[in-house]
């Protein structure tokens, strides 16, 4: 078979099927409440856009993660983390657990560690999930933590 025995109607399947997941993507977080577009928490103690982070609480967590397409805040009740847009589609952040709303009375404790010449915050959350972080101000992120 060659190309020209493919209808010509076939090329445009790959473009339909990926406007279809980001259609059905969209629809899904307006049902269940999840801005299409992510803004900074207002009154946020510590912001970061474009961090980096994985969810570490499952396996394709870990493998999936997140390189600086991640807002970070923390606020005077919660820690935010969420994919900025484009990335908070086609249900990446539902896949990879890349959504995080947690009171800050729910973190437990924040480890640090050094991995691939990289300083990485690891959050662990009372109900046993945790969260690695790559922030460009890991201090500054801590400390906003105590504060609140």
């Amino acid at each position: 078979m060659t190309t020209a025995d493919v209808p010509a109607w076939v090329f445009f399947l790959p473009p339909l099927w990926i406007g279809g997941w980001i259609t059905a993507s969209i629809l899904y977080r307006r049902n269940h409440g999840k801005p299409i577009v992510p803004k900074m928490p207002d009154g946020a103690l510590y912001r970061e856009r474009m961090a980096s982070g994985a969810n570490n609480s499952h396996w394709i967590g870990r493998i999936g993660g997140a390189s600086g397409c991640l807002i970070v805040a923390v606020t005077s009740r919660e820690l935010v983390i969420t994919p900025y847009f484009p990335f908070n589609l086609m249900f990446l952040p539902e896949i990879y657990g890349l959504e995080v709303r947690e009171p800050v009375s729910g973190i437990r404790a924040i480890e640090a560690r050094r991995s691939f010449f990289r300083d990485t915050l690891i959050v662990h959350f009372s109900d046993g999930r945790s969260f690695r972080l790559i922030l460009r101000d890991p201090d500054a992120f801590r400390q906003a933590l105590r504060r609140s």
